[in-house]
């Protein structure tokens, strides 16, 4: 099989599981400005979207089929690429600091990728039944903020 079928699985995958991204909270009290958090939180997002992408099409390069992944194998790819993968974006966007008076916005952005996660991690068929269902707040909330990576998804 060629990267074709493979790319357009793993891209499929991705927009069928990908999480809305988040703000974050600052222990340090570090002050960000929104543009350098914006810039910041799209990278660590985008990043994230990149391990998630290599994690999918490693467990699907041994699926039956590329274009209709199995119910175990759609478990498989919440429950060990993208659960620990939004767990590290989430501690990586607490670092980043809050934006002064943006604590509102960052906290419920945070709070909405946080509570998908969670559902995501009990159950991950309500992930492939709707990712929009499990993860539309966070992403409606980033990209009102400005967020384009991770508002996006």
């Amino acid at each position: 099989m060629g990267r074709g079928p493979l790319a357009l699985t793993v891209a499929l995958v991705v927009a069928l599981l990908a999480a809305g991204c988040g703000g974050g909270s600052s222990s340090s009290g570090e002050s960000i400005s929104k543009e350098e958090f914006i810039a910041k939180a799209d990278a660590i997002c985008k990043r994230s979207n990149e391990r998630m992408e290599a994690g999918f099409a490693k467990i699907l390069k041994g699926a039956k089929s590329l274009t209709k992944p199995s119910k175990a194998e759609y478990e498989k790819l919440v429950s060990e690429v993208m659960v620990p993968s939004l767990k590290r974006e989430i501690a990586k966007l607490r670092a980043l600091g809050i934006p002064d008076g943006d604590g509102e916005r960052v906290d419920a952005m945070l709070s909405a990728l946080e509570e998908g996660e969670e559902t995501a991690e009990r159950d991950p068929q309500a992930v492939t039944a709707s990712s929009d269902a499990v993860f539309g707040i966070a992403s409606r909330i980033a990209g009102e903020y400005g967020l384009e990576v991770c508002g996006s998804r």
